[in-house]
């Protein structure tokens, strides 16, 4: 295709013919037809079929966490029969005009030229690089080819999580909730279907990974003999912000980090009311499907409607972590208090993200209130784990 520079050369070639016809000038007739030359050179250098090029792009690393340095690599190949010209071959950003314009260097068959550009990783969700197009010039501006094109390439931003010695706090004030221990100890005092082994047992039936964790050959007793845990976490989200989107984030990476402790301990499962459910998993395959969840969940501005959770039951002996922003009460986001939706067997810990403090509060045996201030560390909080006792 003609460039602008290319269009006004053809069009004052075609004004000279015109001139010099009508006054007879030869001069203007050469002046044209030198024109009109130029243009039909450029065209035939830049239909050269032995030109081929491929692109392709690779996003670095393939997972991103918010704030981390990410790339997207942008390879071109030479596919063609013959190298590629220096200087006349560029790769520009589609539909955008003041984007990076990328000179290719020389490349033989079979080369490749790589690019890094920096991708924007401030924001958690998913996002969007507009795509590239490889056009071949001429060399004096006046055609341009275009060789081939690319779409534009998402990449996904999910939330930070920080590192936590365990789902619950370390410290002593967690120690008094007997379904807030480790799987670990909790098998070792005999509190499930687990028992110490005893001369003459099958050793089909040693449960192998609890032998890990504890220290000492555990024997299950009946069930199923592949059940890793007899309980595990639960992250309730509430997608509802109305202090804004900034609490939210807060309450997401908070989840992210109950999360990746969980999967060292469990099972463990990922809630957002109204919005989806990963169902009770475990490993690191579980992980990456709830990280793809958070990574495109977003903050509602308005309160849910009514509120679906799952059947008490199924909170049943597991460690229950229900997630809200500050500004408005637990009924307002789960329908009613977390206690409640919770039996007995279960341990509950409300997460309130955006307080003006961080505190965590005993209020029984079995539910523990947290309080977070606007980018406050939860790890140090799990790792003072100070509860002050105002409950019985």
């Amino acid at each position: 295709m003609l460039t602008r520079r290319g269009r006004l050369v053809l069009g004052l070639a075609v004004a000279l013919l015109i001139v010099g016809r009508l006054l007879g000038v030869t001069e203007l007739f050469g002046l044209a037809a030198a024109g009109l030359a130029v243009v039909a050179v450029g065209i035939l250098r830049v239909r050269a079929p032995h030109l081929r090029l491929a692109l392709t792009t690779r996003v670095l690393p393939p997972t991103i966490s918010k704030g981390e340095l990410a790339t997207l690599e942008l390879v071109a190949e030479n596919t063609g029969s013959a190298p590629t010209p220096p200087g006349r071959l560029q790769v520009f950003s589609t539909g955008q005009p003041g984007g990076p314009v990328i000179e290719v260097p020389r490349l033989v068959p079979g080369e490749r030229a790589v690019v890094s550009l920096r991708l924007p990783t401030e924001r958690r969700g998913r996002h969007e690089v507009s795509g590239f197009e490889a056009l071949f010039d001429d060399g004096v501006g006046l055609c341009r080819r275009r060789l081939t094109s690319l779409a534009p390439t998402r990449y996904g931003v999910r939330p930070v999580a920080e590192d936590l010695p365990a789902t619950l706090p370390t410290g002593e004030g967690g120690t008094d909730l007997e379904t807030t221990r480790s799987a670990a100890e909790r098998l070792a005092g005999g509190a499930s279907l687990l028992r110490p082994y005893i001369a003459g047992d099958d050793l089909r039936l040693v449960h192998w990974k609890t032998t890990a964790r504890v220290g000492e050959l555990m024997v299950r007793e009946g069930g199923d003999r592949e059940l890793e845990n007899s309980s595990g976490s639960v992250v309730v989200l509430s997608a509802y912000s109305p202090g804004g989107e900034e609490s939210f984030e807060d309450a997401v990476c908070v989840a992210a980090s109950l999360l990746v402790a969980a999967e060292r301990e469990g099972t463990f499962r990922l809630i957002v009311p109204g919005r989806l459910d990963t169902g009770e998993g475990a490993g690191e395959r579980h992980l990456d499907k709830v990280f793809e969840a958070l990574t495109d969940v977003q903050a509602a501005k308005r309160p849910p409607g009514e509120v679906v959770l799952p059947q008490r039951q199924a909170f049943e002996g597991q460690v229950a972590f229900f997630l809200q922003s500050s500004g408005t009460t637990a009924v307002e986001h789960f329908g009613m208090e977390p206690a409640e939706l919770c039996p007995p067997a279960a341990a509950v810990l409300q997460v309130t993200c955006g307080a003006h403090t961080s505190e965590l509060v005993q209020l029984e045996r079995r539910l523990l209130s947290v309080s977070l201030a606007p980018g406050a560390s939860l790890a140090e909080l799990w790792s003072a784990g100070e509860i002050a006792l105002v409950g019985s």
